[in-house]
């Protein structure tokens, strides 16, 4: 079912297809959220001044550590 470049990335970040998945949702989400945020921060600048950053730097942290 999966492709050999499938079976080779999952080996690189050491998941499962169903762990990769939820993981990869999650992000979905969280990046989701952050796309209301950032609507809003272009609207009003002074609310939410870092808050897309250190989520985006938290889920870069998260995947890479």
């Amino acid at each position: 079912m999966l492709t050999k470049q499938c079976k080779l990335h999952l080996k690189q970040v050491d998941e499962t297809a169903i762990q990769h998945m939820i993981a990869a949702l999650k992000i979905a989400v969280q990046l989701q959220y952050l796309v209301l945020v950032l609507i809003i921060h272009a609207l009003v600048p002074r609310w939410f001044t870092t808050t897309a950053s250190r989520t985006m730097m938290r889920i870069i942290n998260e995947r890479t550590n």
